[in-house]
Order: C-alpha cells, then sequence, then structure tokens
C-alpha cells in the first residue's frame, strides 16, 4: 500500500496565499472543515492579484470575488484579513514578491503597474491601514512586518502556505518570507510551546501546468508530479492528505462544494486556466510539513 500520512486540524489554522484562489485551490476542504467544527481560522491575502491592471479595478474585483468564494466554505469577511500588495508577474525576475524578498535595500519602493502602496476595499481596509491608520509603502520592511504582525496578532495553532519549490515567483518567495517571520518569533519565544505548525503546498509544479495536476473527470487523489523528488527537497511519500468533505467529492461538478467556490473566482477563470484551476478539485488537498 502507498505511504501517505493523513492531516488533522489543531486548535486554530491560518492560511496565507498570494493570489486570489490559491485558498480555494489548496484549502477549501479545510477551511470548510474548520468553519463546521468550529476551529478558529484565518485567511491572509498577501496581493490583490492585479496584474496588468492600470487601475485598482481587478484587485478589488479579484479581492470580492475571494469574499464571495470564502462565504461559501463559511468563512466570514471578518476572519479574511488583505495585505494589500502588489501581483506583477509569474517569472522569478517578473514577481512582486521575489523582487521583495531579493531587495537588499529594505526600504526601497517597488512601484507596481497600478499602485505604490497598499490597498483594500473601499467596505474593507487592508491591513497595515486598518492597524496603522495609513496604507503601506511597497517596500520590502512593510511586508515583512505586515506578515510578522498578522501572525502574531492571531498566533494561529498551523499555517498553511505555498511552496519555496512552486514555480510561480509569487509562491516560492511567500514561502520564504512566512518562513523567516517564524525564524523570528521562535527566536523571540521564551519556549517553542505555541509556535505555528507550517504547511506547505504546491499550486504549479515543475512538471509544468499543462501537466499537473492531471486533468480528470473522476474526483481522486493527486499524483506525482514529473521529476517531484529530483526538483525539490520534499519526498511524496512524506505528504500530508487532508481529506476533504463529501460534498466537495461529487462529479457532478454543479454540485461540487469547491467547483461552486472557485467558480466566483470570474476573473482568474480566463479560457486559458480554466482546466488547470478546476483540476484541483481533488478528494484531498496536499501539504508538506516545513521545519524552521
Amino acid at each position: 500500500m502507498e505511504k501517505k500520512k493523513s492531516g488533522t486540524l489543531h486548535d486554530s489554522l491560518m492560511v496565507i496565499v498570494p493570489h486570489q484562489d490559491d485558498e480555494i485551490l489548496m484549502c477549501a476542504g479545510i477551511l470548510w472543515e474548520a468553519a463546521k467544527r468550529k476551529i478558529p481560522a484565518v485567511v491572509v491575502m498577501v496581493t490583490n492579484g492585479d496584474y496588468g491592471s492600470s487601475d485598482l479595478s481587478i484587485g478589488r474585483s479579484r479581492l470580492k470575488e475571494t469574499l464571495a468564494g470564502l462565504a461559501m466554505l463559511g468563512i466570514d469577511a471578518g476572519n479574511v484579513e488583505f495585505l494589500g500588495y502588489a501581483d506583477t508577474g509569474m517569472p522569478k525576475e517578473e514577481s512582486f514578491l521575489n523582487g521583495l524578498y531579493e531587495e537588499t535595500d529594505a526600504g526601497r519602493l517597488h512601484r507596481s503597474h497600478c499602485s505604490e502602496e497598499t490597498y483594500g476595499l473601499e467596505e474593507k481596509d487592508e491591513y497595515h491601514k486598518k492597524r496603522w491608520g495609513a496604507h503601506a509603502p511597497y517596500d520590502r520592511a512593510h511586508l515583512a512586518a505586515d506578515l510578522y504582525g498578522v501572525i502574531e496578532e492571531h498566533r494561529p495553532a498551523m499555517i498553511f502556505t505555498t511552496s519555496e519549490f512552486d514555480t510561480h515567483g509569487d509562491h516560492s518567495a511567500l514561502c520564504l518570507f512566512v518562513r523567516d517571520s517564524l525564524v523570528r518569533m521562535k527566536a523571540e519565544a521564551d519556549t517553542e510551546c505555541g509556535l505555528p505548525r507550517l504547511y506547505s503546498g504546491i499550486v504549479h509544479s515543475l512538471a509544468g501546468d499543462e501537466n499537473w495536476p492531471v486533468r480528470t473527470t473522476e474526483v481522486g487523489p493527486y499524483t506525482e508530479p514529473e521529476q517531484f523528488e529530483e526538483t525539490s527537497r520534499f519526498r511524496w511519500e512524506d505528504r500530508i492528505s487532508f481529506p476533504v468533505p463529501e460534498c466537495m467529492r461529487t462529479e457532478v461538478r454543479e454540485d461540487n462544494l469547491k467547483y461552486r467556490a472557485l467558480s466566483c473566482h470570474i476573473t482568474a477563470l480566463k479560457p486559458d486556466a480554466v482546466d488547470f484551476l478546476y483540476a484541483f478539485i481533488k478528494n484531498e488537498e496536499l501539504f508538506w510539513e516545513i521545519n524552521y
């Protein structure tokens, strides 16, 4: 029988993702289970997904789509934090978060296509504005401080985020930012008791979005991406599988809750992305536990 660890939820959790729809792709079942069991759950949206936009309209549309999809899973808007940073491209040389992570001048401004400071919705401010009364400039120091601050404020028992082995620059850099925050938290703690457990998952594998996840009408398990262990420090047999609920296992898509929640992300569901995004409708959600 194939080795696979089974995941269980603890006292509280936080999902930290770079873009709107990543929270559904990676954690729809986890969030639904948390809501059902009344486990405190917070979703942190680091960027506004505003790639290619010359104004704030696309970013704000995507933030609203996130709130709609999460509401279907039982996650209230009050449990969603927007950090409000930019999305400037997928390759590492174009990625906003990767550019900030590699920046040696922590105060240097990184402008995007449409802004140079954080923003949220008119009816829901981003984290920095809500906490400090002003927008944060797009620089490394403020992103690191906001990310650390939101983790410190909520102190979850578990954190789910993206992987440093993801081919999207925002995904890989976010994992490094989160890990750095937890390393700092660990150094400042009197004891390791109460520190979050960190779980990392892959959205864009090195096998290529056209190849993984495998497209199928059957709501079955994930298969191992091609050259997975050669291109990461993960072992496939070390994956932790969190099963999704029955309402996300039906093969009638219109009745599948994960499909319906993902379908709220109208802006992301471009013709060339539809098959890729819906390929994440599986009977499990996969992560690897990261030591820090």
